[in-house]
């Protein structure tokens, strides 16, 4: 009775994620913004920007899906949530949510923090299923929220008046110096299977990506852009 009882609290709480919609796996750096010892801005060999990067060429390879990543966070998408599954090969291959981040951030926490031996950064994860259809908006959804976090970050090292809109910082900030390398960034950097695709192109038109493989050089994926509307935080 009481195991029934518990176990039954467990499941309440525990969502399932779909095994034929999208799979994200997000994650937000824990205290990173607000880090002296980080910049952001850089992209140096060892720098916080270079190891996600490094990070997000190794899972959209490994899983075969998409990563967008930028500022402090990282969001995985995967076309194909079986892939991810048989892998980490949860407890009673289950699908509760639960059970795949926890197995899954650790994976990324030991990967992410093995470029640098000296500290330790930890994250905030979440999992979640997306409608097929909304993977393009997913990912235009997430580079807005980078780019307000970026140009805000910025214009406070740059010491422009954070209080201007968005649009209007990003006019501040053309004004300054190194902006051109930090417009490269700004907006996120998007992968798939291991490579770096346009974003733009993503977002506006859709992507037709060959995407070559060992045994296959002929697999196609094709994304349409779904028209919404973003709304800053």
């Amino acid at each position: 009775m009481w195991n029934s009882y518990f176990f039954q609290l467990q499941k309440k709480y525990n969502m399932r994620i779909s095994t034929k919609m999208p799979l994200v796996f997000r994650f937000d750096g824990r205290q990173i913004t607000k880090n002296k010892d980080i910049n952001l801005l850089d992209e140096y060999d060892g720098s916080f920007f270079d190891c996600l990067e490094k990070t997000a060429r190794f899972f959209t390879e490994k899983y075969h899906c998409y990563a967008i990543f930028g500022s402090d966070e990282i969001s995985f998408i995967v076309p194909d949530p079986n892939v991810v599954i048989e892998d980490l090969e949860p407890n009673d291959k289950t699908t509760h949510s639960q059970e795949l981040i926890a197995l899954f951030s650790q994976y990324f926490f030991d990967y992410f923090n093995h470029f640098d031996t000296h500290r330790k950064f930890f994250w905030h994860g979440k999992c979640f299923s997306i409608p097929e259809g909304k993977l393009t908006s997913y990912i235009k959804y997430r580079s807005r929220i980078i780019k307000n976090v970026m140009v805000t970050y910025f214009a406070k090292v740059n010491r422009v008046n954070n209080d201007l809109g968005l649009e209007e910082k990003v006019q501040m900030c053309k004004t300054l110096p190194g902006y051109d390398d930090f417009s490269k960034i700004q907006d996120g950097i998007l992968f798939f299977g291991g490579m770096k695709i346009d974003l733009d192109e993503f977002i506006v038109n859709g992507v037709k990506e060959e995407v070559m493989s060992d045994d296959k050089a002929d697999a196609e994926i094709f994304v349409d852009l779904d028209d919404i509307d973003i709304e800053m935080l």
